[in-house]
């Protein structure tokens, strides 16, 4: 009879072990992936608010662009385009973004924060060289 009750803790022994084995190695997997999960969605978070303010902006030029008519400011012109062109990258970094895999991420990851990086740079210099532009005319 004590072998049959030391026989039945070893197994239950073995069986915790075994489960919290189990549980561990699921808790790693779940957790590398909602770690994707969620550095891919703040990263497109990210980039939809660059495109919104890069919109915003689009608009404004637009707008300013149209008052203008034909005696319209070539360099406004020329941001009017720049900004577009930075907007249309943007929206492909954030389709690349979306459509990742785990197996893609690191790759993706890297280019789309480069891209993020050096779009963010040239729209805050932009907004910083209008905002002075806007000064200097208010003088």
């Amino acid at each position: 009879m004590k072998f049959s009750k030391f026989s039945a803790i070893i197994v239950s022994v073995f069986f915790l072990a075994a489960s919290l084995f189990l549980v561990q190695c699921n808790g790693d997997s779940d957790e590398y992936g909602s770690t994707f999960e969620e550095e891919r969605d703040e990263l497109v978070s990210n980039l939809e608010n660059l495109r919104d303010d890069l919109d915003e902006q689009i608009d404004d030029l637009s707008a300013r662009i149209d008052d203008a008519g034909d005696e319209a400011d070539e360099s406004l012109t020329d941001a009017y385009d720049e900004l577009r062109d930075d907007r249309s990258d943007v929206e492909r970094a954030i389709d690349d973004v979306q459509n990742a895999t785990e197996d893609t991420w690191a790759s993706v990851k890297s280019e789309t924060e480069s891209l993020y990086d050096d779009i963010s740079s040239r729209f805050d210099d932009w907004m910083e060289s209008l905002s002075e532009r806007f000064d200097d005319i208010n003088l």
